[in-house]
């Protein structure tokens, strides 16, 4: 016969298992009692407290990409409004030009065009007493004695008998007749303002074979009994009183050659045509005392 195992004793692993099991409900009692109620509070606080920090964390970024978004639109929108201001303006805006003018000079009274010429006022002006000596003084043609109304350029023109060509009309902007009283004599001149000083010596350039014959009348020159042939005698560059300009000679039936005809720049914007060059640096000078 085999040996009898031996039997477990029953009611000792019940006693174990009542044991076991009480001890552990009271080692959880024993923990839930030994919580602290304000460590669970401030649990929950920091809890709480770093929820909030991550919402507002997240409302920051929010908040500064809609800073970012807005500033960039109202960067677009400046430069929107800036390229269509300038666009506007670079073509749209009227420019204003000044009102041209030859200077500021003495005038002599009005004398109506419609009831003298070009030589008569001349004759009148070499006999005048009451030029001021060695300043230029600028006459005064009207197309009616009751009013101020100057002669327009075409108008001045057709007195002083220029057919002037176009081109150099266009770059002429105000002519004037003016005469200088040297106290000996009485020098006529054509003062004009040009605006494009490059484009007025071009045209002047161009114009100088016919340049005597349409301004001989307003000058006072003599040109009967005088050779003049464009080819052999051309303008020449010279300087009077430091001043450059262009003048024409002729030779007179007794073969001795004069001086005829010059023009030159009393300023940047100032032409003056005449017969001599007291004239141009008088004009020169008053421009000059001006400023």
């Amino acid at each position: 016969m085999e040996p009898e195992q031996p039997q477990p004793d029953v009611e000792k692993v019940e006693q174990e298992k009542r044991i076991f099991a009480h001890t552990l409900q009271d080692d959880l009692d024993h923990a839930m009692q030994a919580v602290d109620p304000a460590s669970v509070q401030q649990m929950f606080a920091d809890a709480r407290s770093h929820e909030a920090e991550i919402i507002e964390r997240k409302t920051e970024h929010k908040e500064r990409r809609w800073y970012s978004m807005s500033s960039f639109v109202l960067i677009l929108l400046t430069l929107a409004v800036l390229a269509v201001g300038t666009y506007l303006y670079m073509h749209l805006t009227v420019k204003v030009i000044p009102a041209q003018s030859v200077g500021v000079f003495q005038s002599t009274q009005n004398i109506d065009v419609s009831t003298t010429s070009i030589q008569q006022v001349l004759t009148n002006l070499t006999i005048s007493t009451t030029l001021p000596v060695g300043k230029p003084e600028l006459v005064n043609l009207v197309t009616d004695a009751t009013t101020n109304t100057l002669l327009t350029n075409s108008q001045l023109y057709s007195f002083i008998g220029a057919e002037v060509p176009e081109p150099l009309q266009s770059a002429i902007s105000v002519a004037r007749l003016g005469v200088l009283n040297t106290g000996k004599d009485v020098i006529p001149f054509i003062v004009a303002s040009v605006p494009d000083p490059e484009k007025a010596s071009k045209e002047l350039t161009i114009a100088e074979p016919g340049l005597l014959q349409l301004f001989y009348q307003a000058l006072g020159i003599t040109i009967s009994g005088i050779q003049i042939n464009s080819a052999l005698q051309p303008f020449q560059s010279q300087y009077f009183y430091n001043l450059p300009v262009r003048t024409l000679s002729g030779i007179d039936n007794t073969g001795k050659q004069s001086m005829l005809f010059l023009y030159g720049y009393a300023s940047n914007n100032i032409v003056v045509l005449t017969s001599q060059p007291q004239a141009l640096k008088a004009v020169y000078d008053s421009i000059i005392n001006q400023h």
